[in-house]
């Protein structure tokens, strides 16, 4: 609904809506939750999730799982023991947290995930399809003008060096049909390093903090630092364009032109029509999308400062050192509670995507061909069907093809349900 256009109040380069909470001023605890199974061809998984409310204002959440085979679900990080329990090898609490949400504030305090930028499945550097991490967020409402900022927490490597992610934000929409953002997303890290208060104050810059030792671990490698500029734009409700361009390296000094050094970034844009075909029930969004991300783009001098989390992309689920266009469409009937979605295009990865060797560093950063070395050239299909054949109970079926030059084709198959049951609970 928001790709095409509507609730347009709603749409942030924050990442999707959140639930929009009844303003009943109840005294009463309410407690939403539902215990369910998905299985799609080898793949099981028991989940559960939960959400209270507490005086309209205070939340908690928690989505939990328990899979047969980790490699199979997307954003799952959980490690699968030796062991199993019916089956099942491991386990992982996917998002959980507390939150007060007013009309002008959030506070949240969990684990989770930031999506940054405009657009849907167009993300550069913060993306919902990454592994999930530990962090606190404000978010302050203005009306036409919001901000956000977080710190947390990624990982602690084998040789005990910890790794965190910070960002910040400010955005203005007029919400009838203009949004524009400015973004900075930081990770930095260090042997035992502790969280860094100077990354603490919502109002600093990277670039202020480094150049002026003004960390807890000084020097100019102990952080990397990206920049996005993110604008979204409806025009006659039906026609949407969506862009972002971020900024890792920017090549601006005579001497580093000299040396042929090369700036790094990327960038992504999205056209989307929309039009409700046959009645106002089924809802038809056609879209053409092209993504292309530098070579270098985040990685560092220092490879555990690379926008990673767990050896996965924190952005574009392809990493870097690519580019990708594609044609789609998405097609949904409220009347049968049927969503059909379909693209086809074409992808070139090169062989230092940050998908490869996601902890080591940037050899350097002069000019080369890109996408580098012999890099892939992939052609793909892909389409898939879901089915609500109740609230509870849905049913789904996708098909991937990829065609790899020089490479034999590949082709996936993936069928299955998801059932769960319903539990509401007012105390």
């Amino acid at each position: 609904m928001i790709d095409s256009g509507k609730n347009w109040d709603q749409n942030s380069i924050f990442g999707p809506p959140r639930i929009i909470n009844s303003k009943s001023k109840s005294d009463s605890l309410i407690i939403n939750s539902r215990f369910g199974i998905q299985a799609f061809n080898k793949a099981r998984s028991l989940y559960g999730y939960g959400h209270f409310t507490y005086k309209d204002n205070f939340h908690g959440y928690l989505y939990s799982r328990v899979v047969n085979y980790p490699d199979l679900f997307e954003r799952y990080s959980g490690i699968p023991r030796d062991i199993s329990r019916y089956g099942f090898t491991s386990g992982e609490n996917d998002q959980s947290g507390i939150c007060f949400e007013n009309d002008w504030l959030i506070f949240q305090f969990g684990r989770g995930r930031e999506s940054w930028g405009a657009g849907n499945d167009i993300q550069l550097g913060l993306s919902e399809n990454s592994n999930s991490y530990d962090y606190g967020m404000l978010d302050l409402d203005f009306k036409n003008l919001r901000v956000r900022y977080f710190n947390g927490y990624l990982e602690t490597d084998t040789l005990f060096v910890n790794r965190y992610i910070t960002g910040r934000g400010i955005e203005w929409n007029n919400k009838k049909n203009f949004l524009l953002g400015l973004s900075e997303v930081v990770i930095y890290s260090g042997k035992n390093r502790v969280i860094d208060f100077s990354y603490l104050n919502p109002i600093s810059t990277h670039l202020e903090i480094e150049l002026n030792d003004k960390q807890n671990d000084l020097g100019t490698d102990s952080g990397n630092g990206i920049w996005q500029l993110s604008m979204d734009y409806l025009f006659r409700r039906s026609l949407k364009f969506s862009f972002n361009y971020l900024i890792d390296e920017f090549v601006l000094d005579k001497v580093q032109k000299d040396a042929n050094k090369n700036s790094e970034g990327g960038f992504s844009f999205k056209i989307l029509y929309s039009s409700n075909i046959l009645s106002e029930h089924n809802l038809l969004n056609i879209y053409f999308s092209t993504i292309k991300i530098g070579t270098n783009t985040f990685r560092h001098e220092d490879g555990k400062n690379n926008f990673v989390a767990r050896e996965e992309p924190l952005g574009w689920s392809h990493g870097s050192d690519g580019r990708e266009s594609k044609f789609g469409l998405n097609l949904y009937s409220d009347s049968i509670n049927m969503l059909v979605s379909g693209n086809l295009g074409k992808r070139d990865l090169g062989i230092n995507s940050i998908t490869e060797n996601s902890y080591s560093p940037y050899i350097d950063y002069s000019s080369a061909v890109f996408p580098s070395g012999d890099f892939r050239k992939i052609l793909f299909a892909q389409i898939g069907i879901q089915w609500w054949y109740k609230p509870y109970l849905s049913f789904l079926i996708k098909f991937d093809h990829e065609k790899v030059e020089k490479h034999d084709n590949q082709s996936k198959l993936e069928a299955g349900f998801d059932i769960y049951f319903p539990l509401h609970t007012k105390i």
